[in-house]
């Protein structure tokens, strides 16, 4: 049992990129590996008078994923306009959900890393619909060429996944990735590549101090460039001793600081600072005028709960209760996916 003088305070946002053979308001290709700048349009390059069409796909790959993860279906949801300027933001803005996003609240059980054969649960905020910004390439090494652009993944359809703040250590945010990335695979709604960029997370965190008969929490920190499930674990380790630290020496507290986002260094080990978050106002979102909302029939949700078929949670507890499989070695069958498992069954 931890016996540190705080407690850690983990929320996730997960960008999960769907399998769909074009991008989510036009016809290019999402296909990895092709050159740069070679799958876009005047759609996806944002050109004046080009107009987005939505693809119907994204849309049931978003369904599916939401009522696997118990969230509640919006039976009307809308697309609006986040609006930034960055150098793979062709547009200018992005197409996202703000105020109605597709999939409400919802959760998600894992097995507990500190208690084998117990599960954890994570509440889920929301999951929303948007397009992805394009790709920026960095001198990385010396830090001295130019920075070059690649535009094929601007357009390409996401689904982020944002929880609540209730992983209270890195191992519990590991634990909670890899079993979320588990249940996409078996949805088969994205490959999740991570080295290819197909499951991207970021981790807000701070921590909560007893002092006095108070609890104090400190400025919470976004880390990005978490491109691994070792990375998540290492960073947020790092980023913890780090805030306490901060805490110690200076003693600001939630609101004397603002929002900040750093970088997670993996070759060095560290965070490091890219820039204060801005906040929702700052993007002056409104509604995309492009494209019409979105109704949701009820019937279509009842189709994919009678079709999605056993997720790793309900496999587990049958190894166990038919099979008499202790919980460690059910959990590394199913890790192995599904078809490994139905083949066990069918023994």
């Amino acid at each position: 049992m931890s016996t540190a003088p705080y407690k850690i305070v983990i929320g996730l946002e997960v960008h999960v990129q769907l399998s769909t053979q074009s991008k989510l308001f036009c016809g290019c290709s999402t296909e990895f590996g092709a050159p740069p700048n070679t799958q876009v349009c005047p759609v996806c390059l944002g050109l004046p008078g080009a107009l987005p069409v939505l693809n119907r796909q994204a849309v049931e790959l978003a369904l599916q994923t939401g009522v696997a993860l118990n969230c509640e279906i919006a039976e009307q949801t809308k697309w609006d306009r986040k609006n930034y300027f960055y150098p793979d933001l062709p547009k200018g803005y992005q197409i996202s959900q703000f105020d109605q996003p597709i999939c409400g609240p919802g959760y998600l059980d894992f097995p507990d890393p500190e208690r084998e054969g117990e599960l954890q649960r994570v509440r889920l905020i929301r999951a929303h619909l948007e397009e992805d910004a394009g790709k920026s390439l960095h001198d990385e090494a010396a830090g001295k060429a130019d920075s070059r652009i690649d535009l094929n993944r601007t357009g390409t359809p996401l689904l982020e996944i944002v929880s609540e703040p209730d992983l209270n250590s890195a191992a519990a945010a590991k634990a909670f990735l890899t079993e979320l990335r588990l249940l996409l695979t078996y949805l088969d709604v994205s490959d999740c590549n991570m080295q290819e960029g197909s499951l991207r997370a970021d981790a807000n965190v701070n921590l909560h101090i007893e002092q006095e008969g108070r609890t104090i929490a400190t400025p919470i920190v976004e880390v990005k460039n978490l491109n691994s499930f070792r990375a998540v674990e290492r960073a947020l380790q790092y980023e913890t001793q780090r805030q306490w630290a901060a805490w110690q020496k200076a003693g600001q507290e939630m609101g004397q600081a603002p929002k900040q986002t750093r970088g997670w260094d993996d070759a060095a080990g560290v965070t490091v600072p890219q820039r204060e978050k801005e906040e929702s106002s700052d993007y002056r979102y409104f509604p995309d005028p492009d494209l019409v909302p979105l109704h949701i029939a009820a019937q279509k949700l009842q189709d994919l709960q009678r079709s999605r078929g056993a997720l790793p949670t309900e496999l587990r507890s049958e190894l166990g209760n038919t099979h008499g499989l202790k919980p460690y070695d059910a959990d590394v069958l199913v890790s192995q996916g599904r078809g490994v498992v139905e083949y066990f069954r069918a023994a």
